[in-house]
């Protein structure tokens, strides 16, 4: 069994976070040979201000960068 935890801003639609995990599901079933059914996905979704790239907080999901 495998379990995948993907960190992400807040913003995406439900949908686009469905498309996401499925594709995550496909892509890690192809390279293990693990049934889609044995892999788990797990989203954790935080604000903006909570993750840190090169000393900079980032902007909110879909918000402009300063």
């Amino acid at each position: 069994m495998a379990i995948v935890t993907v960190d992400m801003r807040i913003g995406r639609t439900d949908e686009q976070k469905k498309t996401f995990a499925a594709a995550i599901l496909d892509v890690v079933s192809k390279a293990t040979e693990e049934p889609r059914e044995n892999i788990h996905v797990v989203l954790h979704e935080n604000c903006g201000v909570n993750m840190v790239e090169n000393a900079r907080h980032l902007p909110e999901f879909g918000a402009p960068a300063d």
